[in-house]
C-alpha cells in the first residue's frame, strides 16, 4: 500500500480507539447517574435536610395557623354608636402596637430558621439548576 493509505488507516484507528475510550467513559457516567443506590448513599444526607426543613416549614405553618384561629374571638357584636366605635379603634391601635412581643422567643428563631433555610435552598437549587445548564451548552461550571 502507499505511504499516504497507511497513514490514514492509522488515523481511523486512532479516531476509533479515542471514539471507544469516549464512549466508555460515557457509558460510565450513564450508569453512575441512574444508579439509584449509589445516587441515594452519596446525595441522601442533603434530601434528609431537605425533607427535615420542609417538615420544619408545614409543622409552622400548620402551628401559625392554628394561633391565629384560637386568638379569634368566638363571637363579636357590632359597635352601636359612633363613640363605640372610636373607643374600639382606639384600643385596637393599642393593642396592635404593643402587641408585637406577644410572640415567644421560640417561635420567632423557628420562624426565623425556616426562613434562612427556605433561602439557602432556593440559592442551593438555582446555583444547580445555572450549572446544568451551563453543562449542557459546554461552558465551565461556576465554582
Amino acid at each position: 500500500m502507499a505511504p499516504g493509505t497507511d497513514e490514514a488507516q492509522r488515523q481511523r484507528e486512532l479516531t476509533k480507539q479515542a471514539l471507544e475510550q469516549s464512549a466508555g467513559r460515557l457509558e460510565q457516567k450513564v450508569r453512575a447517574e441512574l444508579d439509584w443506590k449509589a445516587r441515594l448513599r452519596r446525595d441522601g444526607p442533603r434530601y434528609a435536610a431537605i425533607a427535615g426543613g420542609a417538615i420544619v416549614l408545614v409543622g409552622t405553618i400548620v402551628f401559625v395557623r392554628s394561633r391565629f384561629r384560637r386568638d379569634a374571638p368566638e363571637e363579636e357584636t357590632s359597635p352601636v354608636t359612633l363613640d363605640d366605635l372610636v373607643a374600639e379603634l382606639q384600643a385596637l391601635r393599642k393593642e396592635v402596637k404593643k402587641g408585637g412581643d406577644k410572640t415567644p422567643v421560640w417561635q420567632k428563631v423557628v420562624l426565623r430558621g425556616v426562613s434562612a433555610a427556605g433561602s439557602a435552598g432556593g440559592a442551593y437549587a438555582a446555583k444547580r439548576l445555572v450549572d446544568r445548564q451551563e453543562a449542557k451548552a459546554g461552558a465551565e461550571p461556576r465554582s
